[in-house]
């Protein structure tokens, strides 16, 4: 064999550097292109869903166990509370106040009972939701595990503050069982995190 033999068995440089970036283009590709479909998906099947069971692992039945186990039917594993899950989501840099989402994006909000019990409007973070589908006048839709189960719920940052439209659309479901305002989704938001998109 002619020449120097010190690089038989390594990878020349320009595999080096073609199949790094191709692997990681394929993976990339791959996953954003169903990460956040897959999660809606998920949050869809658990519809109606009296416990939280996925591959034979119970999670807890609240806002944030309902999360969790619908990105785990997704084959993302996540944990932690609503509070928790907000800071990931920034420590990760997928957090974000688009008014309108990605599909799969989970949803936090702020004051959507009173925590503390202190009679005040001062309790962050205190629900979370997953987004199923966003229609092209930025009407949301989410699903959620609240008072009633886990069920659908519309949300609206284009009008925040307004229940239904004029033609009698619901634009924001009422959070909050209150008298008081503000208790709509759109009111109560804190933002989203594109979880899915987490490696």
């Amino acid at each position: 064999m002619p020449g120097t033999t010190r690089h038989i068995g390594k990878p020349s440089f320009m595999e080096e550097r073609i199949i790094p970036k191709q692997e990681v283009e394929i993976k990339t590709t791959s996953f954003r292109g169903r990460g956040g479909s897959k999660v809606a998906e998920s949050a869809k099947r658990l519809v109606g869903a009296k416990s939280l069971r996925v591959d034979g692992v119970s999670y807890r039945y609240d806002c944030s166990g309902f999360v969790i186990a619908a990105y785990a039917r997704a084959d993302i594993s996540i944990d932690g509370s609503a509070k928790m899950l907000y800071e990931y989501s920034k420590e990760e840099n997928v957090f974000h106040h688009r008014k309108k989402p990605f599909v799969g994006d989970a949803v936090f909000f702020d004051n959507s009972y009173d925590r503390n019990k202190n009679g005040r409007r001062d309790d962050r973070l205190t629900h979370i939701a997953i987004v199923e589908k966003v229609e092209s006048d930025g009407t949301l839709t989410l699903i959620h595990l609240g008072s009633k189960g886990i069920v659908r719920t519309i949300m609206n940052l284009y009008y925040p503050d307004m229940h239904k439209d004029q033609n009698g659309k619901t634009l924001n479901s009422y959070l909050r069982a209150s008298k008081s305002s503000p208790n709509l989704t759109g009111e109560l938001w804190a933002g989203f995190g594109s979880l899915w998109k987490i490696d």
